[in-house]
């Protein structure tokens, strides 16, 4: 049973991100340019539509104002942000299966066999194991609400709605075990990324003795991305008051999504990395290779 490295493995997914960016960014470029021309262009159309008025009229609003209105969403409107979120979602996974691979394998496009495409056999294959561990997440969910409000009912004599607190700390309880379950079954991903079942029932007992381990690295990693984005974005903040006496303006809107892509990325990055050097040092690589002994995986970062 392998353990998990917390400490050194954190430290390894921001330098070894840092130091490859650009790098990870060139794995993935081809359903990385596919992605932002499908969000340019669904930014565009819907640029026209009443939900774009509406929503500019609410940014215009003053300060502490109260009014709301509904959103104006129309049939086509509607369907064009179902497409535009399920084209989004399905080209992400595709750019993820590139940089596990990358942080796993070393594999580039266009070398040792790895074919130049938007979309391969693995890219299904990681947006069904996307789809199992939803579909986990929810079915485990259930019994929980369920279970917290019965408590809350029971704790108030069959009287008044709600959960209660007796319902809250239950809830708080398992939520808080699901969240273990949660960190131990998302290394199914990488291992469907390199071409494995992605089996949850396997990767739950792949990562046996590493609950705790998994959750503290998930947290620290977590904790220190929030620290990069708030600078991150203290500093773009500035960059747009320095520029734009407007925030609420087109071109000002433009340059703020703009900016927001680079810390998307890194953060994306930072998800994807931490799930492969977990499954390296945990699953080992394939061939049955063990985890290496090195601070860094052997293969690119």
């Amino acid at each position: 049973m392998r353990k998990l490295p917390v400490f050194r493995s954190v430290s390894e997914v921001f330098s070894g991100v840092t130091r490859h960016y650009f790098e990870l960014i060139g794995v993935a470029a081809l359903p990385l340019l596919a992605m932002l021309t499908v969000m340019v262009i669904g930014g565009a159309l819907l640029w026209q539509s009443d939900l774009a008025h509406w929503y500019m009229e609410m940014l215009r609003q003053p300060a502490g104002s109260t009014a709301q209105t509904v959103p104006p969403v129309s049939g086509a409107s509607g369907l064009l942000i179902v497409i535009l979120v399920i084209a989004v979602m399905l080209l992400f996974a595709a750019c993820a299966v590139r940089w596990h691979r990358f942080v796993l394998l070393g594999e580039r496009p266009g070398a040792s066999g790895a074919p130049l495409a938007i979309w391969r056999g693995e890219d299904g294959r990681y947006v069904i194991t996307i789809l199992k561990l939803s579909l986990v997440m929810i079915f485990a969910m259930i019994p929980v609400v369920a279970g917290s409000a019965i408590a809350g009912y029971l704790a108030k004599g069959g009287e008044g709605s709600g959960p209660g607190a007796l319902g809250a700390v239950l809830f708080l309880g398992v939520f808080f075990l699901l969240m273990l379950l949660f960190v131990r079954i998302s290394i199914a991903l990488p291992d469907a990324a390199l071409g494995g079942r992605g089996s949850v029932r396997a990767t739950f007992d792949r990562t046996e003795g590493n609950s705790w381990r998994l959750l503290g690295y998930n947290v620290l990693v977590q904790l220190a991305l929030m620290v990069v984005s708030l600078i991150y974005s203290l500093i773009a903040g500035l960059v747009l008051m320095s520029v734009f006496a407007d925030s609420t303006n087109g071109a000002a809107m433009l340059t703020s999504a703009l900016l927001n892509i680079p810390i998307y990325l890194y953060s994306s990055m930072i998800g994807v990395t931490m799930l492969s050097v977990a499954y390296r040092e945990i699953v080992g690589l394939p061939g049955g290779e063990g985890a290496p002994a090195a601070a860094e995986p052997a293969s690119a970062l």
